[in-house]
């Protein structure tokens, strides 16, 4: 878990900070849309863990960006850092709670017997989920940096 340097990696779209989330997890669909609301500018894209993803970053979440790529607790501090004074607020609240790293793996290893598994993707039909009237970016999941 943690931090890994990566070179720049090819993404259909501008590059920009693509958060990959469980998409079967409730808790995840629910930070999503948390991050979404604090996210004022567009600064964040969306898009499902993929299996290769889960293999190469176990910790839950993951931060994709054209720099670096975070995972775990590290992966949440660094989404919310990039959204303005709100995100960094919640941020530094999360960094300097101790033992946040631990309560992270925690929580992420039980997410589904504590919130369950969600009953729609946030991709569903009709149109993608969106929270205080802000639509939800979607982005193609970023291939995995070469180590």
């Amino acid at each position: 878990m943690g931090t890994r340097a990566v070179g720049q990696a090819p993404v259909a779209e501008a590059p920009s900070t693509v958060v990959l989330y469980d998409g079967g997890c409730a808790l995840c669909q629910r930070s999503v849309r948390f991050l979404n609301a604090l996210d004022r500018h567009g600064v964040l894209r969306y898009a499902e863990l993929t299996d290769e993803w889960r293999q190469a970053y176990p910790g839950g979440v993951v931060v994709w960006t054209p720099t670096a790529v975070y995972s775990g607790a590290d992966a949440v501090v660094q989404a919310l850092q990039g959204l303005g004074p709100r995100g960094r607020v919640v941020a530094a609240w999360v960094r300097f709670t101790p033992g946040y790293k631990k309560m992270y793996r925690w929580v992420a290893a039980h997410r589904y017997q504590i919130f369950g598994r969600a009953k729609a993707s946030l991709t569903s039909c009709p149109a993608p989920s969106s929270w205080r009237g802000r639509p939800l970016r979607f982005s193609q999941t970023p291939p995995i940096p070469q180590h």
